[in-house]
């Protein structure tokens, strides 16, 4: 399961990196796109594992990067809490009728459109066959964003996988990757914890403000211009309010069917006992793992598969400090695949020494399965594809 592990240290600002001998950040980015071009050269098979440091160049916070939400006191919602306590879900839809609409209108970065152009021109993906029926019951078969990775020939499933994703705010996608596995699910659906019925958030957020009207007139009085509404990782903002009075639409499917109507008018005549009411029915849940919670099973499989179908590994914007994420980087160099790491900052497989070269009995020097590249993301990626691209001219 996803479990909170808090930064040690700041690190750099991306930004900040620069040659020693030249002060110079675009002969920097360029030396350091250079070694994973080099690392790149050969393999016929590299699957990407990214996390959000990707998406900070889009404006999206991170947990752990310079500015990183846990610097701020970030603490982010926890799976248990959800879906246990009323309280922690207004709030925590309260807080996403602020910070939704910046997180859903974020536009891909010159990252996301590398790797997507890394993945049209066959520089990063794997295939592999599939043959765990537990792959479709209740998962991929059921999940329309999940559905199209898998291409049926006769018996067999075979994936495509470019990318394994952290993130949940589908830019990769937008970028134009297709081969997306989204590891922790997706911030752009919601889905119904009785029934399963899933729904587009951007619905889910219009019924929200049809339905509490008046809550949001009288919140937005005190409360929608303070400067410390900031952006978090999750699609929230920081923010302080009311939210008792708050109604949670119930599912479209399994749940009562009030109207917007007479749901203003619970706020209107001030009814707490029949917002309560009002509130415990069946509810939405956005379609990601929050931390606490576990990764879906076809997820792990088939993300399991695609490192053991991998001929190299390379993690880009991720501390690998979640054990989600961490697993599948142990599990290549369990492997003997050689990994190689685009991340200002340490990441947990540096921490733990795994993957680094060590003198056996006879005093020879294994070689290190591990390559980092500390330098920012977006003018990093765009490099490599110039480079990659030059290479093929030759």
């Amino acid at each position: 399961s996803q479990k909170i592990s808090p930064p040690r240290d700041r690190p750099a600002d991306p930004s900040s990196l620069q040659c020693p001998a030249t002060n110079d950040p675009k002969v920097y980015v360029t030396q350091r796109a250079q070694i994973l071009a080099e690392w790149m050269k050969g393999k016929k098979s590299i699957l990407c594992l990214t996390g959000a440091g990707v998406s900070t160049e889009s404006g999206i916070p991170d947990y752990r990067g310079n500015r990183g939400s846990y610097f701020r006191g970030h603490k982010p919602i926890i799976h248990h809490e959800f879906m246990s306590s009323e309280t922690i879900r207004k709030r925590y839809w309260a807080r996403s009728l602020v910070g939704y609409s910046p997180f859903a209108d974020a536009r891909p970065n010159e990252g996301h459109l590398a790797l997507a152009s890394l993945e049209k021109n066959g520089y990063i993906g794997v295939e592999f066959e599939v043959q765990l029926d537990d792959v479709d019951e209740g998962g991929v078969s059921a999940s329309p964003w999940e559905a199209h990775l898998v291409q049926r020939q006769t018996n067999k499933k075979i994936v495509a996988l470019s990318t394994i994703t952290q993130n949940v705010d589908t830019l990769h996608s937008k970028a134009g990757s297709r081969h997306v596995l989204h590891l922790h699910g997706r911030g752009d659906v919601v889905k119904c914890m009785t029934c399963a019925h899933t729904l587009d958030r951007k619905l889910y957020h219009e019924k929200l403000r049809d339905w509490n009207r008046d809550w949001i007139i009288e919140e937005s009085k005190d409360n929608v211009e303070k400067e410390d509404q900031r952006l978090r990782p999750d699609g929230d903002a920081e923010w302080n309010g009311s939210y008792e009075e708050l109604v949670l639409p119930p599912c479209d499917r399994c749940g009562s069917h009030g109207d917007m109507e007479s749901c203003n008018n619970l706020h209107a005549e001030n009814g707490l006992e029949n917002i309560k009411n009002a509130n415990q029915q069946p509810f939405y849940k956005t379609d990601v793992v929050f931390f606490g919670d576990s990764v879906p099973r076809h997820r792990v499989h088939l993300s399991n598969a695609a490192v053991d179908a991998a001929d190299g590994l390379l993690c880009i914007g991720t501390s690998l400090a979640v054990h989600s994420a961490f697993r599948l980087a142990k599990r290549a160099i369990g492997r003997g695949v050689p990994v190689a790491i685009l991340n200002v900052g340490e990441t947990r497989l540096e921490r733990e020494g795994l993957g680094v070269g060590t003198g056996n009995e006879d005093g020879a020097i294994s070689k290190s399965l591990v390559t980092k590249v500390e330098s920012p993301i977006g003018p990093t990626l765009r490099e490599v594809v110039n480079i990659l691209e030059r290479m093929e001219e030759l």
